[in-house]
Formats: C-alpha cells, structure tokens, sequence
C-alpha cells in the first residue's frame, strides 16, 4: 500500500498587460469562454475600493460582460476564502494593478502552490508613466506575459501608455472627487502628464 500524497502540480501564470484601451479584459474574456467550454471551474475576481465580496460584472471597453466576485482591493488575501473550496481549477483576476502589491503577490503565490492556474490583467504604469501595483511584479514570475498595445489618439503609432484627460491626480480611482477621470491610449512621445 502507498502512503505517499499524491504531489500538487504548480499551477501556471498567466500575465496580460499594457495600457487601457488594448483589449485586456477582452483577452480575459476570451479566455474565460474558452476555459468554461472545456468544462474547468473558475473563479473571477476583481479589485474595487470598497467591497464586501459582491458579484456582479467587469465589462471590457466594448461592453462584454465578465462575471466576477469583487475583492476589496487592500484584502486581496479574501481572494483565497473563495477559492478554498474543493475543485475550483482556474482563477481569472481582471485589473490587478488596484491591489496592494506585496500581499497579492502572496495570495497569487498560494494559488500557484495549490495546483490552480491564475489569469490575470494589469496595467503595467499609472497615467504618470509610474510602475502602477503590483502586474510588473507579477510578470517576472509568470509562465506567461503577453503585452498588448492600443493605438495612440494623437499620432496612430503604437501606444504603450494611459493618458489621463480629466479628473483628479489620485493614482488609483476611477473617479477623483466629483469629476470622473476619464483616459486615452497615447505613444511615449505623445504621452502629457495631467495637473488636473
């Protein structure tokens, strides 16, 4: 009779990232369609200001839905309550970038120990041209890093950065006091630093 425990296959990372506008969380879904098909079980998730769990959806820019948990973007480690249930396969993280970064790269860390392949999507600098989060982090220890482009609004070269149009200077929210920031996709000779 063997007494041996069966060993974890290490599970696979997965890096997407780039700039807005560059079909990240398309990707994600994409992937997420294609994993549901093949019969995996999965686990969305998404960081948010504020959140007590809630599900709900993440939509890409051109308005496809993804269905996700949302995860207080400081208590990433809730990530893992989730998670801890038997037979869940795949975990999909959209917008990486708004978790604190030493503890998500732990809780990622442990998904990887467990056998569970991670999916996630970041973006790799803040408006400011600033290492934003934790995804360039995440990208050195991945088994997978793909970098998506947009195209820049001013001159249609290649864009590698999010310009922030309006709204506040905070790094990280989407909506900076009354006015919501609002971005665009723009090359590193194009790129201006917004002063609000």
């Amino acid at each position: 009779m063997n007494n041996k425990k069966k060993k974890i296959e290490h599970g696979k990372l997965t890096v997407i990232a780039g700039p807005m506008f560059a079909g990240k969380t398309t990707k994600l879904l994409t992937i997420f369609s294609i994993l549901s098909n093949l019969g995996y079980s999965i686990l969305c998730f998404k960081a948010e200001a504020k959140s007590n769990g809630g599900m709900g959806h993440t939509r890409s820019h051109d308005e496809r839905p993804l269905p996700v948990i949302y995860i207080d973007m400081n208590k990433p480690q809730r990530i893992l309550e989730y998670v801890g249930r038997d037979g869940i396969q795949k975990v999909i993280i959209d917008s990486v970038q708004f978790f604190e970064k030493k503890p998500f790269l732990v809780v990622v860390k442990k998904l990887l120990a467990m056998g569970i392949d991670v999916y996630c999507d970041g973006l790799i600098y803040d408006y400011k041209k600033r290492e934003f989060g934790g995804t360039k982090a995440l990208m050195k220890i991945a088994d997978e890093s793909i970098i998506q482009y947009s195209i820049c609004v001013r001159c249609a070269h290649r864009a590698e950065h999010t310009e922030r149009i309006a709204g506040g200077t905070e790094q990280s929210i989407g909506t900076t006091g009354k006015i919501k920031a609002m971005y665009i996709a723009v090359c590193s000779s194009c790129h201006k630093i917004y002063s609000g």
